[in-house]
């Protein structure tokens, strides 16, 4: 905990001193950098619950390398103690069977001799010691498969196994030693002369007693070293020997320190671009001055998320749910990832969490794959979380790794001199793969273990799917939710999958008028909808402090409202602002017109009628028809009336008539009263409804043209003409 804070008051004073905050402080001039960090310090629990997941990787990254440090002075302290006890029996013997020698011969000690004979019973300690270890690795590999299969805690065990025999060995031999032949060497000086038998004076038995003592104490301390460990990843003290390694455990604990401070450094941006926003008055101008956005460089939102209705849905309709499944549907770019991934994490204030994590669909969908990935995913977390079932979860991982091989040999022999007779038996048996079914079955089961387990702590288990639509052909994913439903069922597990509306009507996975795969499988359907302008305005106000709102309103109507395409329009209409000069709303336009332009005008793939069609957007050609307004009337008679190629059409001359309203609206002439005006979105030519038409187009054309033509005619700008009959 000091930690924490410590952490937290450094990084607030670091981000108070960013020159982006200091810029956005003297633009708004309605807060101070004392306001923001008392404001901060408030909501102090808050932010550092955002980085609650790096703050637990780094805790874990921590506490084990604090329990492996232990460990290495645990290891050099034991090497230290063999070593003065294998040099204190050597030195001990030799002396005493140099002095046996000279008082026998009546002659001086030769230290040569002495260091002979010491050397001598060195090396025999440590042969029958290593020969010891050698024999039971040798052992140890030859009956178990786990330890042939490379698995990390039966490598440890062999170790385990194989150090500690050699270990009781040398601690048996050194306390007999030590015990005996100092006390010999004090025996024969004292009494100056040979000694006969072997031993000294009768408290030689408490010294080797006391070293007997001394080499049980590492021993009670790696056991209590192994109770103790507070890594929160439930694993053998054998697991972790067989994978020690200072480096990685050193550059690991950094990283995870780093990824920390910069995730609460991240929090604290968010929470003061967002203060200084809520603080500052809604700026209008037409032109554009900035330096710098960085927050506008993160491509996925973090803690820049920005709740919406369907937020407050999903939280409501997941807390009445103890299991089944939750469908997030929406246009591709309208959040559902974001908002997945938010509901998948656990809040430091919710006492009540969850385990939860958040896979994504692979393009090309296997179901046996797939599940055994999921398996293997879900086991490791509940092994970081270091739950009860994590020995079982270990299990499982070695058994989704490896491939299992049981050999049994049995072989006689008998010979005289020259006539040898033989004879072999040997059976392998190999462990089949595990069956779709079996896997199915597997995973139920230890699913609903680790939840009764979480029940019990008032948590649950929470399993996201994401981009549901990345499956390829479309109609497989109709193949998949009959495949996942099979694990809806798991109590106390939820499931919440995204998918959007295209690959719904590509996979025809919502027909009206009768039940069908989707609706089977889904218990709740959630729809993510597009940002209406003011959430579209808080979103980008986390992300860039002072925008002024007719800026916004532009970003706003080119994405339609979409969040990932609002912060790609955003970060493109930046790039065009030079340093320490402005751009007008109408200069800026014009850019970003001509970007979507290009953009089309190049896009690849599609028919080579479609691809021609998409040519008439290039600059020259658009100048030499007599702009965007012209462009939708050539495009029509290009097309033709009927057919796939007039239904392009149709929606590349609305894509015209879409920009080239865009630039008849935001001009020099926005005035603030017609602005205020369009930001309301129950008026026909409001920004919501021109952004409404552009997420219209492509889909329901005839709707996109009708909705144009409104906007159009609320802002006295030329009609279009009415949509080709079919």
């Amino acid at each position: 905990m000091l930690r924490q804070e410590a952490l937290f008051t450094e990084l607030l004073k670091g981000v108070l001193a960013e020159q982006e905050l200091r810029d956005s402080l003297t633009r708004s001039g309605s807060v101070n950098e004392q306001h923001l960090e008392s404001a901060a310090e408030t909501e102090r629990r808050r932010i550092l619950g955002q980085a609650q997941d790096a703050q637990k990787a780094y805790e874990q990254a921590f506490a084990r390398a604090r329990m492996e440090g232990r460990l290495l002075r645990l290891f050099v302290g034991v090497g230290t103690l063999v070593l003065l006890m294998l040099l204190t029996s050597a030195v001990g013997y030799g002396w005493s069977a140099a002095l046996k020698e000279a008082l026998t011969n009546d002659r001086s000690v030769s230290v040569k001799s002495a260091a002979g004979d010491a050397f001598g019973l060195l090396v025999f300690m440590i042969l029958i010691a290593g020969g010891l270890a050698f024999v039971a690795w040798c052992v140890y590999w030859l009956l178990s498969r786990n330890v042939r299969a490379g698995v990390p805690a039966a490598k440890g065990r062999q170790l385990l196994v194989s150090v500690g025999l050699a270990y009781c060995s040398l601690a048996v031999v050194c306390a007999i030693s030590v015990g005996a032949y100092p006390t010999e060497v004090a025996w024969q000086l004292r009494h100056d002369r040979p000694l006969e038998e072997v031993g000294g004076y009768g408290w030689g038995a408490w010294i080797a007693l006391g070293a007997l003592v001394l080499f049980v104490l590492p021993v009670l301390w790696l056991r209590r070293l192994a109770r103790s460990d507070q890594s929160g990843q439930s694993l053998p003290l054998a697991h972790r020997i067989a994978v020690f390694d200072p480096r990685e455990r050193n550059q690991a604990e950094q990283q995870a320190m780093a990824e920390w401070r910069e995730a609460v450094r991240q929090g604290l941006r968010s929470f003061m671009r967002e203060k200084i926003s809520e603080r500052t008055e809604r700026v209008f101008s037409t032109e554009l001055s900035i330096d710098d956005a960085p927050g506008l460089k993160q491509l996925r939102a973090g803690h820049e998320h920005v709740e919406t209705p369907a937020d407050k849905q999903l939280a409501m309709i997941s807390a009445g749910m103890e299991n089944g499944s939750i469908a997030l549907s929406g246009p591709r770019g309208a959040g559902k990832t974001q908002l997945l991934r938010v509901f998948c994490k656990v809040d430091e204030a919710d006492t009540a969490g969850q385990l939860s994590l958040v896979e994504s669909v692979p393009v090309l969908f296997n179901r046996r794959e797939f599940m055994l990935h999921l398996f293997y995913k879900v086991c490791d977390r509940v092994i970081k979380e270091g739950l009860g079932t994590a020995q079982e979860a270990e299990r499982h991982k070695r058994s989704i790794r490896y491939l299992q091989t049981h050999s049994d040999e049995a072989a006689l022999s008998a010979g005289w001199r020259s006539w040898n007779l033989s004879a072999r038996k040997a059976t392998s048996l190999a462990q089949q793969p595990q069956t779709y079914p079996e896997i199915l079955d597997s995973l139920k089961r230890f699913l609903s273990r680790t939840a009764l387990e979480l029940d019990e702590k008032n948590r649950r288990v929470v399993i996201g799917i994401d981009e549901l639509d990345r499956i390829e052909p479309a109609a497989t994913a109709r193949t998949f939710l009959n495949e996942l439903k099979a694990v809806f069922d798991v109590p106390k597990c939820l499931f919440v999958l995204s998918v959007s509306d295209e690959a719904l009507r590509e996979a025809e996975l919502a027909p009206v008028g009768r039940r069908d795969a989707f609706d089977s499988a889904i218990d709740e359907i959630i729809r993510v909808e597009p940002l209406d302008q003011r959430t579209a305005e808080k979103l980008l106000g986390r992300r860039v402090v002072g925008l002024p709102v007719p800026f916004t309103a532009l970003f706003y109507c080119l994405s339609g409202g979409m969040p990932r395409d609002l912060l790609r329009t955003a970060r493109a209409a930046i790039s065009y602002v030079e340093p320490e000069q402005r751009i007008t709303l109408a200069d800026l336009a014009r850019k970003l017109v001509n970007r979507e332009l290009d953009r089309i005008a190049n896009t690849a793939g599609g028919s080579e009628e479609s691809a021609e069609l998409a040519q008439l957007f290039r600059a020259d050609l658009v100048a030499e028809h007599g702009g965007l307004g012209a462009l939708g009337g050539v495009i029509h008679q290009q097309a033709g009336e009927t057919g796939d190629r007039a239904r392009m059409g149709a929606t590349l001359a609305n894509r015209a008539y879409h920009l080239d309203t865009v630039l008849r609206i935001f001009t020099r002439d926005l005035t603030e009263d017609r602005f205020t005006r369009a930001s309301d979105p129950g008026i026909s030519g409001s920004f919501a409804a021109l952004a409404r038409a552009q997420r219209e187009i492509g889909t329901a054309d005839t709707l996109a043209r009708s909705t144009l033509q409104r906007v159009r005619t609320a802002w006295s700008l030329p009609t279009l003409p009415p949509m080709p009959s079919a």
